[in-house]
């Protein structure tokens, strides 16, 4: 993991989701803010490591929880909801092995249940990373799944 060059950012509250992206984005690994993390936030900031906590914690695409190398974020609004997205979530924790905000045995995944991805007409959605998926189906989702699989199956050789 980099380290995080507080000193370009100032000792404004109102930079604090800005030092959130930078340490999760230095942590890409696992794609999670550290506790050592919030606790150099809350003191640049001057503010208490709650204080940080509750900001942090609003927020679903920040997490103080290590994450997989790929974040699915599953959209669970009620348009998504109407076209199928339950039965994906099924799908999911059955081919990855994943409960809820929980890690794969292999590192590679993490499953999240979102409110909304904003963009119900394309329902159902999902997010992995940065990308949003639109219009899911199964063999769409396994696809996407198989396919990021083979990436990192590459990266480590």
């Amino acid at each position: 993991m980099q380290s995080v060059q507080l000193d370009n950012f100032p000792h404004t509250q109102e930079h604090i989701l800005e030092l959130f992206h930078e340490f999760q984005d230095r942590n890409s690994d696992h794609s999670y803010i550290s506790s050592a993390s919030i606790r150099q936030i809350a003191e640049h900031l001057d503010l208490s490591m709650a204080e940080v906590y509750g900001v942090l914690s609003f927020y679903h695409m920040f997490s103080h929880r290590p994450r997989g190398k790929y974040v699915i974020r599953l959209c669970d609004s009620l348009s998504c909801r109407i076209v199928g997205s339950l039965d994906i979530y099924a799908y999911l924790t059955e081919e990855l092995g994943l409960a809820r905000n929980r890690v794969s045995q292999d590192g590679l995944f993490s499953l999240e249940l979102v409110n909304c991805l904003g963009s119900c007409n394309t329902a159902p959605n999902m997010m992995i990373n940065e990308q949003l998926i639109p219009n899911l189906t199964l063999a769409k989702v396994d696809s996407y799944i198989h396919s990021l699989q083979e990436e990192a199956a590459h990266e480590k050789e």
